[in-house]
């Protein structure tokens, strides 16, 4: 068998099983790394661990190896190669492969051994790829998407923790974004696992006039109101 190079995926996964006629989540896409399944008795999702996916069973505490080649299809032996190196070692796997290579999904605690194992085979390992910070314009539509259903709850949120009229006299985004951002860790664990900090921050400060209470007084009006009620008493 030829040596291989082998890359570890940032964080965890969770392998989850649906019913057969489950409704794909939404939430699955904004997954840096997903695979989905479908058959006539389930349907089986992985993604990462910060996604919230509501399912039947699922098993979590699974790190992922991505085959770093273009494997052809008329290539033989090359996953039962890596699951024999790894059998060796004790170590099962769960593997997902695409059109152009293979990834294998390990138990997280068996990582370091299974490095060792793969090593010891000839195979090398690369250093580990962050994920990209900026999300894909897909992926902001996911979360846009998920926090369009809690607009409500953001409203209670930031009228509680901070309130509209503090709000409404921000100016600038940076000064609003702070404040917005303050309110983040109070966020659903539901919202908080899937949406980034920086796209709650932005989502607020674009859609202020729709998340804030509709009856939520303007400074400038309610100094006014404050003063004409001073000036009719002293008359």
């Amino acid at each position: 068998m030829k040596s291989l190079k082998f890359y570890v995926l940032e964080g965890n996964f969770v392998i989850h099983r649906l019913k057969a006629n489950a409704s794909i989540p939404k939430a699955v896409f904004a997954s840096p790394f997903y695979a989905i399944a479908r058959s006539e008795n389930e349907l089986s999702i992985v993604a990462a661990e910060r996604i919230a996916i509501e399912s039947e069973k699922s098993e979590p505490g699974w790190s992922a190896l991505r085959v770093d080649a273009m494997l052809d299809f008329s290539e033989t032996g090359i996953l039962a190669g890596i699951s024999s190196a790894l059998a060796k070692a004790g170590i099962s796997i769960f593997a997902v492969s695409t059109f152009d290579t293979d990834y294998i999904l390990i138990r997280s605690e068996q990582l370091k051994d299974a490095k060792a194992a793969l090593t010891a085979a000839g195979h090398k390992f690369g250093r580990t790829k962050k994920q990209e910070e900026k999300p894909a314009s897909w992926a902001v539509s996911v979360y846009r998407d998920v926090l369009e259903r809690h607009i409500p709850t953001i409203r209670s949120l930031l009228t509680e923790k901070i309130g509209p009229v503090t709000l409404s006299t921000l100016r600038g985004k940076n000064s609003l974004g702070l404040a917005v951002g303050s309110a983040y860790e109070f966020l659903p664990a539901a919202v908080r696992i899937v949406v980034p900090r920086q796209i709650f921050v932005d989502f607020v400060v674009e859609n202020l006039d729709r998340v804030l209470p509709k009856d939520a007084e303007k400074p400038k009006e309610a100094a006014q109101e404050r003063k004409s009620v001073k000036e009719t008493k002293g008359k």
